[in-house]
């Protein structure tokens, strides 16, 4: 299945990235988050009234990642539809390329052009693999979502 899909280059060791996407997500992504680190898991993700309950369906320390989106809703006024996530894919290769550097491969498996949020989700992601999770890694400082409770 074809879908979203970014390679980051991160000045950091692959437990660390790990640990970034599965206990420290309120740290690069949202501040809304649960915790992603027991396989099996569904966890929150919130961003304002837009939301993603997410199953962590494989874990393989310091190497794999891999989410089903099992329920989404995007509170976006200019979009047609608001559950284009929910059953799509997300997918972390992390591979170590000498010293304390890691390769991330990334894919939202799903997430495609012809989706109404492809540029909304496109630049979103962008942002956060980029601008948010690998400074959050390089220097401590992550640029997460900052979601007020109601």
């Amino acid at each position: 299945m074809t879908g979203y899909n970014k390679t980051v280059e991160i000045d950091a060791p692959a437990e660390a990235v790990y640990g970034a996407i599965t206990g420290n997500i309120t740290r690069w992504w949202t501040t809304g988050s649960g915790d992603a680190s027991e396989p099996g898991t569904v966890f929150t993700t919130r961003f304002g009234a837009t939301y993603n309950h997410i199953r962590v369906s494989h874990l393989t320390p310091g190497r794999r990642v891999e989410w089903d989106i099992v329920e989404h809703y995007h509170a976006h006024e200019t979009l047609s539809r608001n559950d284009e996530w929910t059953g799509t894919r997300i997918l972390w290769s992390l591979t170590p390329v000498g010293g304390d550097k890691t390769r991330l491969d990334f894919t939202h498996e799903g997430l495609i052009e012809s989706m109404a949020c492809w540029d909304i989700c496109e630049a979103g992601w962008d942002f956060f693999l980029v601008d948010s999770l690998k400074p959050y890694l390089e220097n401590g400082k992550g640029q997460p979502f900052r979601h007020e409770l109601p």
